[in-house]
Order: structure tokens, then sequence, then C-alpha cells
């Protein structure tokens, strides 16, 4: 590897420490090279949410993206101009990464620039593919999945992730005037926007987001069939994101109204409990009548 690749690789892995993101802390699992692509990839996702996320004007957004997409479209041609999409561009030529991928990750951040919320769950779906499940996707080239059955069962997983991080960040983006929960699905449990945004939930609102909690965790146990296509180090970052996902689901499941309270995290006696789990070979998760077992739920 030259110095400029390198060089390009270190600000990507600086990126992705910097962000203190649950990926930050399971990336080591990983072999050498894949552990670079896969900072890679987080920093080229982590750049895309900046520049969507920036305290500028709209107008000013909108010109960075369209710029970021150009220098995208350059890297991908051997050209690259920023040292982030110089990684990245190595880790698609090295690993096949399908850059339509790629290309989806941006068009996902431009929905966010033109965000007027969704009316249907498959409206709400489609994004999520967009900004997380072809992250995921992405991943599996990383790790050297080729398998086509896998991709289904990963978009599902990825759906789940953002269906968790919409719920857990209900208030926050609702105070920020951005709404993701379909309209109708509002319109059918009786609640509103303005609901997210006091300290207690109405009846109402902790209906909608325990029907949002089963279908993500109903996606959850679809997704969960991703680790039978992986390799043993893989296996295991993939069953320590989903079940650090998964637990994160399970504490709003267990309390849909702590989502306007706090922002939902897990101890670190917990992360540590799912990262001894992970690096034994992952087995089919022990199942109570909800399919999962919290675990930070103590039974009286």
């Amino acid at each position: 590897m030259n110095p400029e690749l390198s060089a390009a690789y270190q600000v990507c892995r600086s990126v992705a420490r910097r962000a203190g993101s649950n990926f930050a802390w399971v990336e080591w699992l990983l072999p050498a090279p894949q552990r670079r692509g896969m900072q890679a990839l987080y920093a080229f996702a982590r750049r895309c949410d900046d520049l969507a996320d920036a305290r500028q004007p709209l107008s000013l957004r909108r010109e960075a993206l369209a710029r970021w997409r150009q220098a995208l479209a350059a890297a991908l041609a051997g050209h690259p101009t920023d040292p982030i999409l110089c990684a990245l561009a190595d880790t698609v030529t090295r690993f096949v990464v399908p850059t339509h991928l790629l290309w989806r990750i941006v068009d996902g951040v431009e929905m966010d620039l033109n965000h007027t919320g969704f009316s249907t769950y498959g409206e709400l779906r489609r994004y999520c593919e967009h900004v997380a499940s072809a992250v995921g996707l992405a991943c599996l080239a990383i790790w050297g999945c080729r398998d086509e059955e896998a991709i289904l069962p990963a978009a599902d997983c990825g759906v789940a992730f953002q269906l968790t991080n919409i719920l857990r960040d209900l208030k926050e983006d609702a105070q920020h005037g951005r709404v993701y929960l379909p309209r109708d699905e509002l319109a059918r449990f009786g609640t509103a926007p303005i609901d997210f945004l006091g300290w207690s939930a109405p009846a109402g609102l902790k209906a909608l987001v325990q029907f949002e909690c089963r279908r993500a965790a109903g996606l959850f146990e679809a997704g969960r069939r991703t680790e039978a296509f992986l390799d043993p180090a893989p296996r295991r970052v993939f069953h320590l994101m989903w079940s650090t996902y998964r637990a994160l689901l399970a504490r709003i499941e267990r309390d849909p109204a702590v989502v306007l309270r706090q922002r939902v995290r897990l101890p670190r006696v917990v992360k540590a409990w799912l990262l001894v789990r992970a690096l034994g070979t992952p087995a089919p998760a022990t199942r109570s009548a909800s399919g999962w077992i919290d675990p930070l739920h103590r039974p009286s």
C-alpha cells in the first residue's frame, strides 16, 4: 500500500474513532483488510450524514452534496480528490463493492435534505433501505459474502436498525422538524408530531411506539438469518451489532415513553455482556415469549 493510500485509510480510521459510534467498538474483531474497508465505508457514510446535518442554509447543503456526488464519481473513475474517497475507491476495487449501493446512500441523504415526512410505511421502508440497508449490503461485499440469499435478510436487518434509530431519536428529530413515522399510522393511533415534544406519552403515542417496536422486532428476527452466510470474523461483528441494536429496541419495548425522557443507551456492563457472547460462535438467541431476552430486564 503506497503512503498516500495508507494516509487515506488513516483518515477514515480517525473519523470512525472520533464518532464514538457502535461500529467503532466492534470493527477490531475483523481482519485488518476488512477492518480498513469498513472504516472507509463508515467514514463515507459519516461524511454524507454530516453534509445533510451541517448548520448551514438548505441551499448550501444541497450545493455541498452535489459537489460530493461529483467527487464520488471522480473517485470511482480513478481520480479521487478526497482522502475518504481515495480509501473508499480502493475498498470498492479490493472487495468488489457494488457502486450502486454508494449512490443509494447519497440518495438517502438527499431524502433527508428534502424531508417532508412519509405517508406510508412503504415510503419509510424505501428511505431506510437507502440510508441503512445499502450500508449493510456494502458490508456483505467487504466481508466476502457473495450469496444472493443473504441480500433480503441483510436488507431487513438494515431497516430494523434504522427503525430502532428513529424510535430512539423520536423527540430529538421532532425538535428539528423531522418526523419519520408514517402519517397514516400516526392518524391510526390518534397521535400527532406535537406529542413527541412532551415529557409524558399519551396513550396513543405509547400504542404507536409499541406497534413500531413489534414491526422492528419482526425485521430483527428476519435479519438474523444474515449471519448464517458469513465467515466467523464478520459473523461476530454482525452478531454484536445485531445484539446491540436489538437490546436498544428491547429497552424501548419495555417502556415506550422512555424515548421522550432521555436518549436510550446501553450501560457498559450490558455492552460487555454482549461482546462476550459475540466472541464465541454465535448461536440463535435464547427465546422468550417475545422472541428475545432483554439484557436490561430483571424479572421481579
